[in-house]
């Protein structure tokens, strides 16, 4: 009897929801002022997780919008403060059975209040004395389950001393360690929002990240709001955060600082050859503005800042970056020699450029994604914080153009019309399947892709044809692949940014497609507006300008030029930073353009 006793709690303890389970389970937010990268290095905690958060949340930035966007666990701004928004779920509210409560004398009650501003328990001063806080952190956590404490550093070795010993003291609770701003020690190479976070469940030693972030050692900034909710039980799909997954790490802290200094470095290296990119292309306007015809020196810069980027995609299997003078002198010079070496040898270039940089994007992003991320083309951003993980829209953007560029060079001399459209079936079909959820994971280029197969099956298959239906059908074929996309992760348990939107249409309606479309559509006039890409995009509308006869005469070339126009068109409206796709796919049509000895002088 007695054994079948056990056996029915055992069943009981293994069947109990997580809600459950989590109620004895004490969570503490510690908010301080700045946690440079160097004191995290020196504090003696153990079993701690370490990793990186952005704390970028919508403009006008604040204190007050940074901790509405961790409560509420969506980005938000100091003009939502106060927005009693029925579609907008608060921390306080959602967790009104566990009570929070708040300590310190500062903002950060607006990380755990609810939506009438309220926090159930709180202590609106602080005392920097051990003691005193573990007395009162003691009291607060017998009345709520979820504690935010407040608690200025202020570079004194006293506060964080104590800070140390209160960390070790609480370790076995679950406690999130996050500073409000970047240290100013930290502040440097446009890092504003990038920070550390700390992260400790008694149980587990390494590196953070999450399925928000799929990189080792980040997470996002809505992540916390979810890990809160999800250990009392209140997950949702329509949440945008993740929870947090914990790797092991024998050294956590010398792979923290390893990924942050490796990340800065392809920081300074991303503006550099970006920047050089763009430099290239203003000085190549100007000079045809200037003399109408192109030198041969223009030509080598101008083909050397495109040669740069597949060196960039080869050296990204290496990670070289970690040292950042010699893989810059290395990188270069590669460039440099393989450059001269095509261009003195008569190779065509756009050919053997477009093929080999279509063909390593695809292995790369399919076989070795890490490779694309190393790269500075395919670098995301994280100190911007808009993406961390798959295809970025400049690496997108270099990846169909270089997809219609190779399949021209390749069918040039094919007269079999069989294979000509299996050859084209088989490039535009690689695109979207590398441009989907399970790969390179943007939504934009996705679809950008299912629109240029279109327009590629219309030319293989039905040129010269007014066949209205067949169209249609194609069409209909489009939307059907993009359904299966979302589909597919639903069913593999993915939970992608693409069907966490759509869980979150289905849930808010009409107004969670204006919100994101919205604000997508501001983000992309305002980077289109700005230097450099705006000088940028006047330079290439130039160009075309002037060599807009070199494509007329030529009908190869003007059915490049229009699909790729078309599709660039098309990539710039669909994404935020769209811009920096249309850029790059003129790019790479410009040198197309040029390259016909017709041209170069």
């Amino acid at each position: 009897m007695k054994r079948i006793i056990k056996l029915m709690i055992l069943a009981l303890i293994i069947l109990s929801p997580n809600n459950i389970l989590a109620e004895n389970i004490n969570s503490i937010i510690v908010i301080v002022d700045e946690l440079p990268i160097k004191t995290v290095e020196e504090l003696s905690i153990d079993k701690c997780n370490l990793g990186f958060v952005n704390l970028k949340s919508r403009p006008p930035y604040s204190e007050e919008g940074l901790y509405l966007s961790i409560n509420t666990g969506k980005k938000l701004s100091l003009k939502d403060v106060g927005k009693k928004d029925k579609k907008t779920n608060y921390l306080g509210d959602v967790l009104k059975k566990e009570k929070v409560s708040y300590m310190g004398d500062g903002k950060a009650h607006f990380l755990v209040r609810n939506k009438e501003g309220n926090v159930n328990y709180s202590e609106d001063f602080i005392i920097y004395n051990y003691r005193w806080l573990i007395e009162k952190t003691d009291i607060l956590l017998k009345k709520s389950d979820v504690l935010v404490l407040e608690y200025e550093i202020q570079h004194d070795k006293n506060r964080l001393d104590i800070l140390n010993k209160y960390l070790n003291n609480y370790r076995d609770e679950q406690i999130i360690v996050l500073p409000k701003a970047v240290a100013m020690e930290d502040n440097y190479l446009l890092n504003r929002y990038l920070v550390p976070v700390l992260y400790l469940n008694g149980e587990n030693s390494g590196l953070l990240t999450s399925l928000s972030t799929k990189r080792e050692g980040f997470i996002a900034l809505e992540d916390i709001s979810y890990q809160i909710k999800e250990t009392y039980g209140h997950g949702k799909k329509t949440d945008i955060g993740k929870p947090f997954k914990l790797i092991e790490a024998d050294n956590p802290k010398k792979e923290f600082e390893n990924i942050y200094k490796k990340n800065m470095n392809l920081l300074i290296i991303a503006y550099l050859f970006h920047g050089l990119t763009y430099f290239s292309q203003v000085l190549l306007g100007i000079w045809i503005l200037k003399f109408n015809k192109l030198d041969k020196g223009i030509y080598i810069i101008y083909a050397f800042t495109l040669v740069n980027i597949f060196t960039s995609l080869i050296l990204g299997l290496f990670e070289l970056q970690k040292n950042f003078l010699p893989y810059l002198i290395i990188h270069i010079l590669i460039s440099y020699l393989i450059t001269r070496f095509i261009i003195e040898r008569q190779i065509d270039l756009t050919k053997i450029l477009s093929i080999l940089t279509y063909s390593i994007i695809v292995l790369g992003i399919c076989l070795y994604p890490n490779m694309i991320y190393n790269s500075y083309i395919g670098f995301n951003n994280l100190v911007y914080g808009a993406r961390y993980y798959g295809m970025n829209n400049g690496i997108m953007g270099i990846l169909l153009v270089t997809s219609i560029l190779s399949f021209f060079s390749i069918t040039e001399s094919i007269n079999n019309v069989f294979m000509k459209r299996l050859i084209g079936l088989s490039i535009f079909i690689i695109n979207m399947l590398v441009l989907s959820t399970y790969f390179g994971a943007n939504t934009g280029g996705f679809i950008t892709s299912i629109i240029l197969f279109g327009i590629m099956v219309c030319i293989l298959f039905f040129s010269g044809k007014n066949n209205f239906r067949k169209l249609i059908l194609f069409f209909l074929i489009g939307i059907s692949i993009f359904a299966l996309n979302i589909m597919i992760d639903n069913i593999t348990g993915e939970n992608t940014h693409a069907l966490g939107f759509f869980y979150r249409l289905k849930e808010n309606g009409i107004y969670e497609l204006v919100s994101m479309a919205s604000f997508k559509a501001k983000e992309l006039f305002k980077l289109t507006i700005l230097p450099p890409f705006s000088i940028v995009l006047i330079f290439q509308i130039i160009i075309l300008k002037n060599i807009k006869k070199t494509i007329i005469n030529n009908e190869i070339l003007k059915k490049e030029a229009m699909i790729i126009i078309i599709t660039s068109l098309i990539g710039f409206i669909l994404n935020d930073t769209g811009i920096i796709t249309l850029i790059y796919m003129i790019n790479y049509l410009i040198l197309r353009i040029i390259s016909d000895n017709k041209i170069v002088e």
